[in-house]
């Protein structure tokens, strides 16, 4: 006679220890079991079959996107997919959302951060110990939405 839960354990054997307690632990008994009695008497989630992110990464280079949806949580999809593909059709703004400032602009060279700002607007990226160094005269010069914001930055009537 064998306590069968005694020896699966000790021999380390997933199938045995199924025939002693009716359970699978590992996804090669889940299987076994599925096919000795049918898939539907077993749960068994398809991303614990055996090449299943390849199978996905296949079935998404060949279906549209639209067929996976109901199937499939979004999150595993996206990761499926190269970068360019997750981008793909998203504006600018839409591909930067949610990306903090300091990291949009990384390793960007200064030049290349103040692109496209009037003199003005560059003069606010200084900081106010710099600012507060300007001559008055030239401060005044300055477009009048430039001028509100060093008042406020800086604190003096300009």
């Amino acid at each position: 006679m064998v306590e069968l839960a005694t020896v699966a354990e000790a021999e380390g054997d997933d199938l045995l220890h199924l025939l002693g307690h009716g359970t699978a632990r590992t996804v090669e008994a889940r299987r076994w079991l599925a096919e000795q009695v049918g898939a539907e008497e077993i749960a068994m989630a398809m991303r614990e079959l055996e090449g299943f992110d390849e199978v996905l990464r296949t079935l998404l280079k060949k279906l549209p996107i639209e067929t996976l949806l109901p199937a499939l949580p979004v999150d595993e999809l996206l990761a499926a997919l190269p970068p360019e593909q997750r981008a793909a059709g998203l504006t600018p703004e839409q591909r930067l959302a949610g990306v903090p400032p300091e990291q949009r602009v990384a390793g960007m060279p200064p030049e290349q951060r103040a692109a496209g700002l009037t003199p003005g607007q560059r003069l606010l990226l200084m900081p106010d110990e710099a600012l507060r160094l300007l001559p008055d005269d030239y401060l005044r010069s300055l477009p009048e939405d430039v001028r509100a914001q060093l008042r406020a930055r800086i604190g003096r009537p300009l």
